[in-house]
């Protein structure tokens, strides 16, 4: 493991989420990210490398753009899996951390990947752009509005790039799929939907010793403390306490993101949603199935998570539905009827992985031109926004208004108390 550099650790933990941190980070690393040039390669390190993290290591592997010149995870088996993975493809090996503060420390590190789990990315990110890094973090953004508001402040107060990963924005499918809604080819778009599958999680849990080589305690982190078990830890979607949704927080980030781009809204104006486990299974806090309906000015959007659902023969997807014929889309094809329309199945590119090098790559552009990637954090937040506000209307089992300037809901201080969370100390947003 590299030695740390630069701000002392005892330094760091003093000042950490503080004008302090800010003001002494963030000078020398932010001279480091603006000399990246058109031939230098940008230094990373990934946080978080288990599933989604991995398929980030092995992707950037290959990509020549880049170097990860280390890997954080509060589980040292993770990342020293992680570790082979890039040595099998490059033959380096990257430094290896368990907290990722060190990480922060070094003025070597130009950008970071967060891909831990959901309760961690807001402060990562936050952290991160004070440390004067560029940030690539997973959807979704956040687990409550303040947080996400809080992650766009720090990334335009820093002058930081902040790439949400909603990959489906770099994908040829989607982008051809938005010019044809867009067009005016469907006639007025009044009504839109997205679809999915169900929570898979189970219920319960069984507390266990915690595992050699897991910092559980930095793990949880702001959430709430409890004792390590399998589930919350490798089922960390079905707990309220690290994911507000299941499936409708994870996919649901990436097909409402779609959703906004097609209709051109991002704010809506009002919100619906029921759900529940019938069969006694799903996640602790997590419905199996729910269904939501928003309101957007002109457009009403629909949410569906259920079993045995496929529209169009897509198990997932989203449909635009307009005054003139209507399109399915997912990430290999999408369909327009009716056929007198005269447009066109469209069949993109196999995916390869989640990981989506062009995605990447937008964000490296952004890294050396400074400009705003294709996924900044306030799309990423806006598109974050309905499905946590979904999940609050579940929990109050009625209609809610949205004030999408305020980023409150409308005369409404019960529904507003689901907009905030507290922080298990010291950490802080």
């Amino acid at each position: 493991m590299a030695s740390k550099q630069g701000i002392s650790r005892r330094r760091f933990l003093k000042s950490a989420g503080t004008g302090t941190l800010a003001a002494v980070a963030f000078g020398g690393s932010r001279a480091r990210a603006a000399r990246v040039g058109p031939n230098d390669k940008i230094r990373l390190c990934v946080i978080g490398n288990g599933g989604m993290g991995s398929r980030h290591v092995v992707a950037l592997a290959d990509n020549p753009q880049c170097t990860v010149a280390a890997l954080c995870d509060v589980g040292k088996s993770r990342s020293h899996g992680a570790m082979v993975k890039y040595r099998d493809i490059t033959g380096l090996e990257p430094d290896q951390y368990q907290d990722f503060r060190y990480v922060l420390d070094r003025k070597d590190i130009d950008a970071i990947f967060v891909a831990t789990p959901d309760h961690w990315h807001p402060l990562l990110t936050i952290m991160g752009c004070q440390a004067g890094k560029d940030v690539y973090v997973e959807k979704p953004v956040c687990t409550t509005v303040q947080e996400g508001r809080a992650m766009v402040e720090a990334g335009r107060r820093y002058g930081r790039v902040v790439q949400v990963g909603t990959q489906q924005r770099s994908m040829p499918v989607f982008q051809k799929a938005i010019d044809i809604v867009q067009s005016g080819a469907l006639g007025k778009i009044t009504t839109a939907s997205a679809w999915v599958g169900v929570n898979g999680w189970s219920v319960g849990e069984t507390p266990q010793p915690v595992p050699k080589g897991l910092n559980w305690d930095l793990w949880l982190g702001p959430a709430p403390y409890v004792p390590f078990s399998p589930q919350r830890y490798f089922g960390f979607m079905g707990w309220h306490d690290y994911a507000r949704g299941g499936q409708l927080t994870n996919w649901g980030v990436h097909l409402m993101d779609v959703v906004h781009w097609g209709i051109q809204q991002d704010r809506p104006l009002s919100v619906q949603a029921v759900g529940g486990s019938y069969r006694g299974g799903a996640g602790a806090d997590n419905y199996e199935v729910i269904d939501a309906i928003f309101e957007y000015p002109g457009c009403t959007v629909t949410w569906e998570q259920r079993h045995n659902n496929p529209h169009d023969r897509r198990g997932l997807g989203i449909s635009f539905q307009g005054t003139k014929g209507r399109l399915y889309v997912d990430r290999g094809t999408f369909r327009v009827y009716p056929g007198n329309l005269g447009i066109p199945e469209y069949v993109g590119v196999p995916e390869k992985s989640w990981a989506n090098t062009d995605h990447h790559n937008n964000f490296f552009h952004c890294i050396r031109t400074r400009e705003r990637p294709v996924a900044d954090i306030e799309q990423g937040f806006r598109s974050t926004t309905p499905v946590l506000l979904a999940g609050i209307a579940l929990k109050e089992q009625r209609k809610l208004y949205w004030d999408g300037e305020k980023e409150s809901f409308i005369d409404d201080p019960q529904a507003d108390r689901h907009l905030s969370r507290p922080y298990r100390a010291p950490w802080h947003l």
